[in-house]
């Protein structure tokens, strides 16, 4: 049986072109000069809570935003220790959720799922030492959640979803009494 040759190049060529391709949109995240942990470093410094502007049509910081949701964001760094971060959840639609600099989410919480509108989190990395939540810890730990994060710098990002256009100040109010900072112990 006789392989033509031309069939053969072909066959070579979509495999290769297939193989290119798939390589070129996996590092292409990578390679991206603006990406999401770039353009809120823009914004302010790290370990602060920034509270994004409303979005409108060709006025948005980050892609894909909803106009009928706040947002506000803290790009923290773990570097010089553990950073806590303090909210009071207007109601069940609030997600706050954590995402590592390449936007790969590792932890998240719903405002439904919190049984207080008060959420009190630490972030920390593993080798980070944070006072054991509910062992032997002092009171002021009873009520706080230790987020253990996979890298040393990140995103934490809230969005207060409006249950109505007359809810947009309220929304906002909370966000701005956002914290989030460095973890002072038993504070």
């Amino acid at each position: 049986m006789r392989v033509r040759l031309p069939g053969l190049y072909i066959a070579l060529g979509l495999v290769l072109a297939g193989l290119i391709h798939v390589v070129a949109v996996l590092t292409l995240p990578m390679l991206a000069p603006r990406d999401a942990h770039a353009r809120l470093a823009a914004l302010g410094p790290a370990n602060t809570m920034i509270q994004l502007p409303a979005s409108a049509p060709g006025r948005q910081v980050m892609p894909m935003m909803a106009p009928d949701v706040r947002y506000a964001v803290c790009r923290y760094d773990l570097s010089n220790g553990p950073v806590r971060l303090r909210a009071r959840i207007a109601d069940g639609l609030w997600l706050i959720a954590f995402y590592t600099p390449l936007g790969e989410n590792f932890y998240a919480v719903v405002g439904a799922d919190l049984r207080k509108p008060d959420v009190d989190l630490i972030i920390a990395t593993t080798d980070q030492d944070v006072a054991e939540v509910g062992v032997d810890a002092p009171e002021a730990f009873d009520n706080v959640v230790v987020v253990s994060s996979p890298v040393v710098e990140g995103i934490a990002l809230i969005r207060a979803p409006l249950a109505g256009p007359s809810r947009s100040a309220e929304a906002e109010r909370a966000l701005k009494d956002t914290y989030c900072g460095p973890h002072k112990g038993s504070s």
